[in-house]
């Protein structure tokens, strides 16, 4: 396991090419328009009972967020992707809290979300949206380190993260209060020389299968 050191000159994320194609998605970055697309879903208060947001409220409420998210990518911060199926945005997946730099110091790391739409789950679409958002990370943007989080009885979820190569740092009880009750977090990373030897083996492992 072994990561370069950081870039010289630290990425623009909205000169990069931000399309991702995986073999049964299309990943664009979001935009207001997906508000009819995304309504259904993020308006019901069962989706994100295991996220950081509540249930939106309005059309409003989504074309808001979508603004705002999609604001990320001029400020650097962040980028979120539309997960497109069948010529339709049914989930969201990006790397938030893209940080730099802190004073002397190079961080170069992001924070990997995502949903995809009920209909869609158990199918290992959101791994594979995962999986080529995590690439992304590391290969395209430089990233050194991705971080990412789940509710620790959020077992689908954790599924994803595990089946993309992170590696578990923590769990941390109590860690945040939702719906009445404190919930324990379970915490993942991966440096960009663990993605490097997590793809390797993973391509060494297909082609050996396919033989």
């Amino acid at each position: 396991m072994r990561s370069d050191p950081p870039r010289a000159e630290i990425p623009t994320i909205a000169s990069l090419p931000l399309e991702i194609a995986t073999p049964r998605l299309k990943l664009r970055p979001v935009r207001e328009d997906d508000v009819e697309d995304l309504w259904p879903w993020v308006s019901d208060p069962r989706l994100p009972r295991h996220m950081s947001w509540k249930a939106h409220v309005d059309r409003d409420e989504t074309r808001t967020w979508l603004r705002a998210t999609a604001q990320e990518v001029a400020a650097n911060l962040g980028i979120a992707w539309a997960i497109v199926h069948e010529g339709r945005a049914s989930g969201v997946v990006g790397l938030d809290s893209v940080r730099w730099q802190m004073r002397a110091l190079r961080i170069d790391r992001a924070e990997l979300g995502y949903w995809i739409a009920p209909p869609l789950w158990g199918h290992g679409l959101m791994t594979e949206a995962a999986q080529a958002v995590v690439q992304f990370g590391f290969e395209t943007l430089g990233l050194h380190k991705i971080v990412v989080q789940c509710f620790a009885e959020n077992d689908a979820s954790r599924r994803v993260i595990e089946k993309c190569g992170f590696r578990m740092v923590g769990r941390q009880e109590d860690d945040i209060w939702r719906d009445g009750a404190w919930h324990a977090h379970l915490r993942y990373e991966m440096t960009a020389g663990e993605h490097a030897d997590t793809t390797a083996t993973r391509r060494f492992t297909r082609d050996k299968t396919s033989t």
